[in-house]
């Protein structure tokens, strides 16, 4: 229908005001609710798997918490315990994990902080465990302590000053490495932690292994 048309000449006229189609109060009050409602489960859905930082950023400090949020460089460095070469595990996939189970304030254990440094747990150094070991959890969890220490940083931009955390993978303890304090991680995240840490030095090794022999395989230039 056009504008110059009469509305008589629509043959659907009689279905726009049909009589039988009424929108009572109710009706608006209920579809406004679900609307409502809708809303509000999508905002605390977010807010659920937001992580929390209040009582992490309370442990490790503003600057800690950031340079795990945005330092572009990592490496994993062998302390009391450990038997594996420092590695880089910069841009692997299961960094963001790793970085999630540090600043999650929910995975720790917050009645065990003290203030006593993490290599403090190792009572004999000369007791170690590989990469391969840890990766596998072939040696009791409970037993021998084993330290490593991660470096976040960011030398690109310089946002913040690098971070160092020391890890006692068997009791799932960490601290900063300066010594101040320690806490316990939640006996669900300590052996995944210790799980995961254990691949990225193990996948780290393959690499740089790979990458030795490519460069042992590599015809030289000729003269």
């Amino acid at each position: 229908m056009n504008e110059n048309e009469s509305p008589a000449a629509d043959p659907h006229a009689d279905k726009y005001n049909d009589p039988r189609v009424v929108v009572t109060r109710g009706q608006i009050v209920a579809l406004v609710a679900i609307v409502v409602i809708g809303a509000l489960v999508a905002v605390l859905s977010i807010a659920a798997r937001r992580t929390k930082l209040v009582k992490t950023t309370e442990f490790w400090g503003p600057e800690v918490i950031t340079a795990i949020q945005l330092g572009d460089h990592v490496e994993l460095m062998p302390g009391p315990g450990a038997d594996f070469k420092q590695v880089e595990l910069t841009a692997f996939p299961g960094l963001g994990h790793l970085r999630k189970a540090l600043l999650e304030q929910s995975h720790y254990r917050w009645e065990t902080v003290e203030p006593l440094s993490v290599e403090a747990l190792v009572v004999d150094p000369n007791v170690t465990q590989t990469a391969d070991e840890l990766a596998a959890g072939t040696k009791d969890e409970s037993g021998s302590p084993i330290v490593v220490r991660l470096e976040f940083s960011d030398p690109h931009y310089k946002r913040v000053p690098p971070a160092l955390i020391d890890l006692e993978l068997a009791s799932g303890t960490v601290g900063p490495a300066d010594g101040s304090q320690r806490v316990k991680v939640t006996d669900r995240v300590r052996p995944a932690l210790r799980h995961q840490l254990g691949l990225l030095m193990r996948v780290s090794e393959l690499r740089y292994g790979q990458r030795t022999d490519a460069d042992d395989n590599a015809t030289p230039p000729a003269e």
